[in-house]
């Protein structure tokens, strides 16, 4: 009977065997998804841009007659998907085959990989995903509600008022505040926190590192293992560099936040009740670590999407006053004229509900997917200038195409956001496509929830957080503040056309002129009664 089991067993373990070597032969039978005819070794290499790769995917399909496609580069494969419902099947439903990230040479040389939008699918992403939704839960949502209402009311908006020019940065310091104060419970300056600043300087050297072909390391990666010593290797200075701006990120608050707990100075905060929930366990010296890693991503490259929505609000409101009026008479008929809007008001107010739908759908901050940083080979730096892809662990198959292990997912959130089928004349900023007799449209992809936040496993863990601060804003700008054109010498309008950045890891609308005034009738001085002259928060 021995012998008989133990060849049944061999037996099977050779039809497996079989039966796996069969699979993988048919899935490599199977097509390809549509593609631009190649070149041998170098693939598509010369024909994927370095700029607006999101328009460059749209138009792609027109031409292949597909929503998702194959590209290669130097052997490196790439799926781009333009259509919310194929991303949907792929990175929410087999979330298990397209959850990790790709390989980042010039990041793993940097120490930047150890953050949890760069890591793969793994236990210590797992660990820094875990501790962030502790904290920033939606049931904790109103918390960090009353922290946007604190920094609008004593930041932005009194910053609005009395030097308007500079809203640009304004916004910057609304949210980096904000985010530095939900994260470390650090007092903030009202103007010009230096912290704010490092941040921002590590953000650009992220960008650097992102650049496609600007380190020859991305295309090669065996390239950082040649020692520091050794001349004409200029990525080493810049990775350290990087490097230490890096350690100032992760220390210089985590530290300050650490000392103010301690003397009892401190705010509630991610860093302290995250200290506080691990400091009895006995694995609190690997836990730290994570939050502080987990740390330095909120108060980082989290500020920068929501500023670019911001920013795009206001280009939107200057080239459209028809639809700004709109939504201030909404606002003044549901909140008043004697008061300032808060999130109690939020479903009363429709169509300001529509206006941020149509600032998401219109520029989306992350055109080709949510991330904030960049992937290994050339094949893929020039894909996620703006934003990090998936990548797929196993073979697959899908609708008869066949997706190779170790291929660059692409999840192009711009096509999705722009498809004509769905939303007629996209290029066209119109909240009317998102209301109906002041009756949010509910059959019509929503960009709050499909596309602009990501897919599967790798869907912002903020999204709520970052909705509840752009409905806030927006509704607390257009309460007080006309926007309008600025003038020329000759006292004329200065037209504003849409431009965006078109190879950073955002789509940030270009630097524009506008003004910001008072609205007749509004009495700033008293709504903002004793906010005015604040220096810290």
């Amino acid at each position: 009977m021995a012998i008989v089991g133990l060849r049944d067993i061999i037996f099977l373990c050779f039809c497996g065997i079989i039966h796996f070597i069969y699979r993988r032969r048919q899935k490599r039978l199977l097509p390809l998804p549509p593609s631009l005819p190649g070149w041998p070794i170098v693939g598509n290499t010369f024909q994927l841009p370095l700029k607006y790769v999101h328009v460059f995917y749209q138009d792609l399909e027109r031409k292949l007659g597909s929503k998702v496609m194959y590209a290669e580069a130097l052997g490196q494969p790439i799926i781009a998907i333009n259509d919310a419902r194929i991303a949907s099947d792929l990175l929410e439903k087999r979330s298990a085959f397209y959850s990790s990230r790709p390989r980042s040479p010039m990041y793993e040389v940097i120490g930047w990989i150890q953050f949890f939008v760069l890591l793969p699918h793994t236990d210590e992403w797992r660990n820094q995903r875990r501790i962030f939704q502790q904290h920033f839960a939606k049931r904790d949502l109103p918390r960090e509600q009353e922290k946007a209402l604190e920094f609008m009311h004593k930041a932005l908006l009194p910053n609005l008022y009395q030097t308007p020019q500079d809203f640009r940065n304004h916004v910057k310091e609304f949210v980096g505040g904000m985010a530095l104060s939900m994260t470390y419970g650090l007092p903030v300056r009202r103007n010009h926190e230096p912290l704010i600043n490092l941040s921002e300087e590590a953000f650009h050297s992220a960008v650097l590192a992102a650049a496609p072909g600007g380190y020859w390391v991305n295309i090669l990666p065996f390239l950082q293992h040649i020692p520091d010593w050794v001349p004409g290797i200029p990525f080493k200075k810049d990775a350290q560099r990087f490097r230490e701006q890096l350690s100032r990120v992760l220390e210089e608050p985590f530290q300050m936040s650490q000392k103010n707990t301690d003397e009892g100075v401190g705010q509630e905060c991610f860093v302290s009740s995250s200290i506080e929930n691990y400091k009895d366990r006995s694995a609190y010296e690997t836990l730290e670590p994570l939050v502080k890693k987990a740390a330095s991503q909120v108060f980082g490259a989290a500020s920068e999407t929501t500023v670019t929505a911001l920013l795009t609000f206001i280009l939107a409101m200057l080239i459209h006053p028809e639809f700004q009026r709109k939504a201030q008479e909404e606002i003044d008929l549901v909140v008043g004229t004697d008061r300032l809007p808060d999130f109690s008001h939020r479903s009363e107010l429709p169509y300001l509900t529509a206006i941020l739908k149509e600032v998401l759908r219109w520029n989306p901050v992350l055109p080709t997917g949510k991330g904030t940083n960049s992937c290994n080979l050339l094949a893929s730096s020039w894909s996620v200038i703006i934003g990090i892809p998936h990548y797929a662990t196993a073979d697959d198959v899908y609708e008869g195409y066949y997706i190779p292990k170790g291929a660059t997912i692409i999840a192009n959130a711009y096509a999705m956001l722009h498809d004509e089928e769905v939303f007629p004349n996209p290029k066209e900023f119109n909240p009317g496509r998102f209301i109906k007799d002041g009756v949010l449209v509910e059959d019509i992809l929503d960009p709050t929830v499909t596309a602009t936040f990501g897919f599967g496993r790798r869907v912002c863990p903020g999204a709520h957080i970052a909705l509840s601060t752009l409905y806030i804003a927006i509704a607390s700008i257009l309460s007080l503040f006309d926007i309008s054109p600025a003038l020329d010498e000759n006292n004329k309008p200065i037209e504003v056309k849409p431009e965006f950045i078109a190879d950073s890891l955002v789509s940030e609308p270009l630097p524009f002129l506008c003004k910001i005034t008072p609205r007749h009738g509004k009495d700033i001085d008293g709504l903002l009664a004793g906010n005015m002259n604040v220096e810290y928060l």
